[in-house]
């Protein structure tokens, strides 16, 4: 009888860890059975056998990383947009990109319009999927001036403009993501925006010049502001600039090494200099606004020719960043 006990004991035993074992097996198994991918690239060209001295892009989509990028040497296109779709899991057998997004190509005589769009009654989750890379890449001729609007829901913007590139209206704008703006020795014709619900938003501006006075503003709620200025060279103009964040931390770096610049940054809601050895001000003068409004740095030199005029708002010092703090500085102008 005992054995008879003993032998039902272990055929139960057996049956748990058969079941424990196969669960997760057929699980597996039902997860793979519709295991696909898609890879897949695509080229949209505008090209003109006559070039507009200027032109637009409008370039809207539900996710991807894009990039922005010049070229120099000749070329017979003045718009090339490259997109790359790669996407891995399941219940993506059989499929192709056409089952998940709609992409719209339209360039007018002056003007470049693309969307990308999941389609809406698309069930994927993304976030299911072991892998999922939408990148767009546009590569734009550099002897045309062009406005940029680009609008992303999830996904990263970095719009690089290299030495000698004229540019005019720039407009970036990401819901969860970050925007790099990557401005080296280059012409700018118009205004600069960058705005961002959940993400950083960098600016980095090295020895630019201005053909006329340009307004800069920054804005998002969660993540940094990072501006970084270096400017040795006359600008011909004058940048306001705004940077606005909601919860998040704004660094500034600013160096200028000529006595026609001049600056002036505005720190609302600051009421003290900060940690003495991690912000500095160099070349500037520091003074606090009445009734605790915040600090202002203004240079020795400030006003002169030509003038950064900054106002910072961190308007939620109540709500604790991750990575805590507020404003981050750090200023050297020459001396006069």
């Amino acid at each position: 009888m005992e054995r008879k006990y003993k032998a039902i004991f272990f055929i139960i035993y057996l049956l748990f860890i058969f079941t424990i074992i196969s669960i997760p097996s057929f699980i597996l198994l039902a997860e793979f059975s519709n295991y696909g991918t898609i890879d897949r690239s695509l080229t949209y060209v505008y090209s003109s056998t006559t070039p507009p001295l200027k032109s637009e892009i409008n370039l809207n989509a539900d996710i991807g990383i894009v990039h922005i990028n010049y070229v120099n040497q000749p070329v017979d296109y003045i718009i090339k947009v490259d997109v790359s779709i790669e996407m891995g899991g399941p219940n993506l057998d059989g499929k192709s990109y056409l089952d998940f997004f709609n992409i719209v190509w339209e360039n007018i005589t002056t003007s470049v319009n693309f969307n990308l769009e999941i389609i809406s009654d698309m069930l994927l989750d993304f976030s299911k999927l072991h892998q999922a890379n939408i990148y767009i890449n546009f590569t734009l001729r550099a002897d045309v001036i062009f406005d940029i609007n680009v609008s992303i829901i999830d996904g990263a913007i970095k719009l690089a403009v290299p030495l000698g590139t004229t540019v005019n209206n720039l407009l970036l704008n990401v819901i969860n993501g970050n925007i790099i703006y990557d401005m080296y020795h280059c012409t700018i014709e118009g205004n600069i925006s960058g705005i961002v619900k959940n993400g950083d938003i960098i600016l980095k501006a090295y020895n630019n010049q201005y053909s006329q006075n340009c307004k800069l503003t920054l804005v998002n709620e969660v993540g940094y502001i990072t501006i970084d200025i270096y400017q040795s060279e006359e600008m011909g103009a004058n940048i306001t600039g705004t940077g606005i964040t909601k919860t998040g931390i704004i660094s500034l770096i600013y160096n200028d090494y000529s006595p026609n610049i001049g600056a002036q940054f505005i720190l609302y809601n600051k009421t003290d200099h900060g940690a003495e050895g991690q912000n500095t001000w160099i070349g500037f003068e520091r003074d606090f606004l009445p009734l605790g409004v915040g600090i202002f740095y203004y240079s020795k030199d400030f006003p002169t020719q030509n003038n950064y005029n900054f106002s910072l708002f961190k308007y939620g010092l109540n709500i604790p960043h991750p990575d805590g703090g507020d404003y981050l500085w750090n200023l050297y102008s020459v001396p006069t």
